[in-house]
């Protein structure tokens, strides 16, 4: 398996240094207010989520993300609670007009919690709009707008079921590779 997955690899990258298609190296910060990635609800930020793909200007993008974090606390009770958070995200643009235009936006995002008193996953669906504002023509900020919602799912760090929706506003930084 890891012999086929290498030489697909491979062939993609081939493929698209002799197309010349744009890469894009980035990063996004994902801040929302409504159901967060604990099962709170409010405001907050919800990862830090790196991200590669193409964007071709005045077309529109694909990008894949994988963001991830960890944490540790003591309870009450002085059990240690070890999480770690890891999320791998996919998300297509489609331009509405031309290089610096808005975009319109359709995201998937599978979430895992993976904590010492029980394992959790989800999926997040969202869709919004952004746009970016050129800093110089190989680098550019990246914002964005998106309605997620939540799907239904037992979270065991708080001992409760999870399910719902957030306003999610992305800000970030993308560099173009050629």
């Amino acid at each position: 398996m890891k012999k086929i997955l290498c030489i697909f690899v491979l062939l993609i990258s081939a493929s698209v240094y002799a197309q010349k298609l744009p890469l894009v190296v980035g990063g996004v910060a994902e801040t929302g207010y409504g159901i967060l990635n604990d099962g709170t609800d409010g405001a907050g930020l919800n990862r830090m989520t790196p991200f590669i793909g193409a964007w071709i200007n005045g077309i529109g993008y694909c990008r894949l993300g994988y963001g991830m974090y960890n944490y540790s606390r003591t309870d009450a009770d002085g059990e240690l609670l070890s999480v770690r958070s890891r999320a791998f995200s996919a998300t297509l643009g489609a331009s509405l007009g031309g290089p610096g235009k808005p975009y319109l936006i359709g995201s998937f995002t599978r979430s895992k919690q993976l904590a010492n008193v029980g394992d959790v996953t989800w999926n997040e669906w969202g869709v919004g709009g952004g746009a970016t504002f050129q800093i110089v023509s190989t680098a550019a900020i990246v914002t964005e707008l998106e309605y997620r919602w939540i799907r239904s799912h037992y979270d065991p760090v708080k001992e409760l079921r999870v399910s719902g929706t957030r306003l999610q506003f992305n800000v970030g930084f993308v560099v173009y590779v050629y």
